[in-house]
């Protein structure tokens, strides 16, 4: 008797574990990487104006909750610009909904709508504000679990130093999932 519960407890602890291993990967916990060049319009930040330099880039981990449909939150560095009036800095967090459409083996379309925070440091001085994000892309699956990503990013700011600056970053990146 002691050996057919041994079996048994062994066998309900194996069940335990593949079940764990299996919701863990039904998750669809993914994180990837990109960088950029960062462009700058709209409105001046505290009369600093131009079109950006420097790189830029984005960390950023999300949830799949369906194959298409995904929740995303990030942090990106917008590069800096500058001119005779000084230098501005943009980094900062955003989350986003993102909606992915497959056009062929290996290859997705990918759209997202969300949110940032957005923090301005100047030599005028810091603002924070508020931002609608936009982004497309195409995305290419090298394994099921790796892909790699080229994509547009455009951050709508509302009240940065009393202005509506915008930002807009093509990228190219990673993504891997767990």
């Amino acid at each position: 008797m002691n050996t057919r519960n041994s079996l048994r407890s062994l066998a309900a602890a194996a069940a335990l574990i593949a079940g764990g291993t299996i919701a863990a990967h039904a998750e669809g916990l993914y994180a990837g990487a990109a960088l950029g060049s960062p462009h700058y319009g709209g409105d001046a930040v505290a009369g600093i104006d131009g079109s950006g330099s420097g790189v830029g880039g984005k960390i950023y981990g999300g949830y799949e909750l369906t194959p298409n449909f995904a929740i995303e939150g990030g942090w990106f560095d917008a590069g800096h610009i500058d001119n005779a009036n000084g230098k501005a800095d943009l980094r900062g967090a955003y989350l986003d909904a993102v909606g992915k459409y497959p056009i062929a083996p290996q290859w997705s379309l990918r759209g997202s709508v969300g949110v940032a925070e957005g923090h301005f440091d100047t030599s005028r001085g810091d603002d924070h504000s508020p931002a609608l994000k936009l982004g497309v892309g195409v995305d290419y699956a090298l394994t099921q679990k790796v892909s790699l990503s080229a994509g547009y990013d455009y951050y709508r700011f509302s009240n940065a130093f009393d202005g509506k600056p915008t930002v807009g970053m093509p990228t190219i990146g990673m993504k891997i999932g767990f």
